[in-house]
């Protein structure tokens, strides 16, 4: 097939240029990038113009004919005035009568979508208006074919329309003597050489002559017999590399080929650049995020560690209360409240409990307070920092997409404040102490029942038996004394173990008031970083989805990049 080079070329230019179009309109380029780069495409795509002239009977249809490879335009059926026929692509056949001197014919022939083709009456029977036809159309042409006749190849109709050419416009002419298998060789040589110096001499320059017989190249190409020797003796084999070699090395359309490819590299370059700024932003963007994540992890875990410093306050109120309680339990637990315990169930410990507990709400609340004000203060010195890099380390598309609404701080205090009071009733109100308390003064109990009602019997016994024998109740009266320093110092033990044992459930309870209390300032550190890091949320999200949308077109640029430099080294560097 003729002009295969420049079709291949062609295809892959379109597609390239297609691809360069889906990117701009991802790009969402302006409305003229993308008018230019359609306007390229209607370009390029416009078929090759060949334009066949020579005298009546000379061959041109059947040289059309064997070119294309079917038989499209009908040999020795028009009249020799007739007028001049385009041949365009068309779904349906049909004929439009442009003017009295010209049609155009749409034929549903797959190269017509590649070539439009003029096909001229005999230059001998041409009137005025058909040879103004022909001059408006070979300018324009891609190939201009002038057939001449091994019959009759000395007429001079054809040189005479040749005159009326600009000399610019007949570098893309050649020159095909048809019919060559109606004469000999030498005959052939002889009418070649004239056709040389006749151009010569009219023209100041020589086209390539081509001696070709469009009868046998046609037969070759439509039926299976002998079809070598056919496009051998045809001597088409020449003619169709030249006609190649002119459309993709010389012609306007390889021009317009270079220019579009020269065009659209210009346009990808800017589209690329484009995409890789686009990029460079977002990954700017990530790695700040990183960097401010990393920051923030940082600033958390200082915060955490700070808690401790900010619970010391509490911490030492709470020991505070201890040491009180132990010193107003001393003063219940005296010598002879101790004894009481062995007749008296008295629930003055309930009472007690109640006071101290009373006691440690109004040291350690304002001691809790005082810690989350400092934890409030810590946050709250956060906030300006960021806000500082939001400005330093993003560009004004990044702090957009980022929240910058203040955390609201007062409710946030109010919420921990509130989750702390309740753990403070939670664990001060605990019935721990005052079970273990109840449980001692039971024991303790016990334990004195025995001496107190020895020591007491021996003191009944003594002072009945003294009436009566004094040896007796010396006797009872030891044994009443000894029972009462038994028990004396039974109580003192006793009141000596309550008291350790009250120190240290009160110990155990200020541990885990500690302990719920930075659980609950932990938890609200927790919930404060999470909702700094949502401000960040936005523009992670941005970012991620910008990504997974730019990744692609960078490919797709870079894709594009090797098919356009390919098809500028193949295309050459033009004019």
């Amino acid at each position: 097939m003729i002009a295969d080079n420049y079709l291949q070329l062609r295809t892959e230019l379109e597609t390239a240029l297609a691809g360069l179009l889906k990117l701009s309109s991802d790009m969402r380029r302006d409305s003229a990038t993308l008018d230019t780069l359609h306007g390229l495409l209607t370009d390029i795509r416009e078929p090759l113009l060949f334009v066949v002239v020579g005298e009546v009977k000379a061959g041109k249809s059947s040289l059309l004919n064997a070119l294309f490879g079917q038989e499209f335009a009908r040999v020795d059926v028009r009249p020799a005035t007739d007028r001049v026929y385009i041949f365009r692509y068309g779904a349906e056949e049909k004929s439009v009568e442009v003017s009295p001197q010209l049609t155009e014919r749409y034929l549903p022939i797959s190269f017509l979508r590649d070539f439009n083709v003029v096909d001229t009456p005999g230059t001998n029977t041409m009137v005025a208006e058909h040879q103004t036809i022909t001059e408006s159309f070979i300018p324009r042409a891609d190939l201009v074919l002038f057939v001449f006749s091994v019959v009759n190849p000395w007429s001079q109709s054809a040189w005479d329309l040749l005159n009326f050419v600009q000399k610019k416009w007949l570098k893309n002419i050649v020159f095909v003597l048809q019919q060559a298998d109606l004469r000999e060789a030498s005959e052939i040589e002889i009418i070649h050489r004239h056709l040389q110096d006749t151009a010569m001499q009219k023209l100041a320059f020589t086209p390539p002559i081509f001696p070709v017989s469009a009868r046998k190249a046609l037969l070759a190409r439509t039926t299976g017999l002998d079809k070598e020797r056919l496009w051998k003796e045809s001597h088409f084999g020449p003619l169709e590399d030249q006609i190649n070699h002119m459309v993709t090395e010389s012609g306007l359309h390889i021009l317009k080929l270079q220019s579009t490819a020269r065009t659209a590299g210009v346009i990808l370059n800017e589209v690329a650049e484009e995409i890789r700024g686009c990029f460079d932003t977002i990954l700017r963007d990530e790695k700040q995020l990183s960097r401010v994540e990393e920051f923030l992890q940082a600033r958390k875990d200082q915060t955490l560690r700070q808690v401790a410093g900010f619970l010391r306050g509490v911490e030492q109120a709470c020991r505070e209360c201890t040491k009180q309680g132990t010193r107003m339990l001393g003063e219940k637990l005296s010598f002879w409240r101790t004894w009481r315990l062995v007749w008296s169930r008295a629930q003055w410990q309930q009472e007690f409990q109640t006071e101290v507990e009373a006691k440690l709400r109004q040291t350690v609340q304002p001691q809790v307070e005082n810690a989350v004000q400092l934890l409030e203060t810590d946050l709250r010195g956060l906030w300006p920092q960021l806000q500082d890099t939001f400005e330093a380390r993003f560009d004004s598309g990044g702090q957009n997409r980022m929240s910058k609404t203040m955390p609201d701080f007062a409710r946030q205090r109010r919420d921990l404040l509130q989750s702390i009071q309740l753990t403070l009733v939670e664990r001060i109100a605990g019935k721990g102490v005052e079970e273990q308390l109840a449980r001692m003064f039971r024991e303790t109990a016990a334990w004195l029942r025995l001496p107190a009602g020895v020591a007491a019997a021996g003191g009944i016994v003594t002072v009945l038996v003294a009436m009566s024998s004094a040896a007796v109740a010396d006797v009872t009266g030891v044994l009443a004394a000894s029972a009462a320093i038994i028990g004396t110092i039974v109580a003192f033990t006793q009141r000596k173990r309550i008291l350790a044992a009250y120190e240290r459930e009160m110990e155990t309870k200020r541990l885990e008031l500690i302990h719920a209390i930075e659980e609950q300032m932990n938890h609200a550190i927790d919930l404060f970083y999470k909702e700094i890091s949502v401000a960040f949320e936005p523009l992670a999200a941005f970012c991620t989805a910008e990504r997974k949308r730019y990744e692609p077109l960078m490919q797709k640029a870079k894709k594009l990049k090797e098919t356009f430099g390919d098809l500028a080294a193949r295309l050459g560097p033009g004019e």
